[in-house]
């Protein structure tokens, strides 16, 4: 492994840290607010742009923007198993299994840019309507160490096995990898073991104002890669989450749910 790979493997881990600190001062809507950002996917999509070119970057950005269907089906599987008093093994197992079911049947559709944004837009829309709402004031966060060493880690393995499957396996396959939710599988369970299920009903809609942002991000790759080259794609891609998690957490007013 070359000193240049290392230094991009640790980019991830290092935008996990960032947010981490910001959800200790914000709470756990922003919590989740950020842990739906593109801090992992948006990194390493840009590697795999720079190794394997637009082509490739846009087609795996359109298996990671219809896999945004998986990531509902996780946060709402998570967070009624939860809300039923399941502990966070079986709720954590809940969610895996939605998303592994939503996210297969994705890649067997293979949709274009348009198919999936529509499928990432249902995802979302059926996560804030139907996830659990709050019924307790909000608890402050605290990040324990041990959650914040997991969190790195977890990002930095799956970033690894991302670029390895872009370079083994090909666009479909990474771009699956991207939308797996791995702030999603490490925030909840933590959550859920030290402050309840209201919480986690906090973090989860915080999850899907972020998650806005994600598909933003992606949708404006997977259109704009080819035509505009990397620079100009990413930098609008970026502008565009940005923008769309300000409008995100303004209409469906996250503050009030924090």
């Amino acid at each position: 492994m070359t000193v240049e790979t290392l230094l991009r493997l640790a980019l991830v881990p290092a935008a996990i840290w960032l947010a981490t600190l910001a959800a200790r001062r914000w709470g756990h809507a922003v919590s989740g607010y950020l842990g739906g950002m593109p801090l992992i996917g948006g990194p390493i999509t840009l590697f795999i742009a720079i190794d394997h070119g637009t082509e490739f970057a846009a087609r795996s950005a359109t298996f990671t923007l219809a896999a945004i269907l998986g990531q509902g089906a996780h946060l709402l599987a998570f967070s009624h198993a939860a809300r039923s008093g399941a502990s966070w093994p079986p709720a954590l197992l809940a969610g895996w299994s939605a998303f592994a079911l939503a996210a297969l049947a994705t890649a067997w559709l293979e949709p274009g840019p348009l198919a999936a944004v529509a499928l990432a837009v249902t995802g979302l829309a059926a996560a804030w309507l139907f996830l659990p709402r709050p019924r307790e004031a909000a608890t402050p966060a605290r990040i324990p160490p041990a959650e914040l060493r997991l969190r790195l880690v977890a990002a930095f393995l799956l970033a690894a096995a991302i670029l390895w499957a872009a370079d083994t396996f090909g666009p479909v396959a990474s771009g699956i990898l991207l939308s797996v939710p791995v702030t999603g599988s490490i925030m909840p369970p933590f959550t859920l073991a030290l402050y309840g299920a209201d919480s986690v009903a906090r973090l989860t809609r915080g999850f899907v104002v972020g998650l806005t942002g994600f598909t933003t991000f992606f949708l404006v790759v997977a259109l704009a890669a080819i035509p505009w080259g990397i620079t100009a794609a990413f930098v609008a891609a970026v502008l565009g989450a940005l923008a769309a998690v300000t409008v995100a957490s303004r209409t469906l007013r996250i503050a009030h749910a924090r």
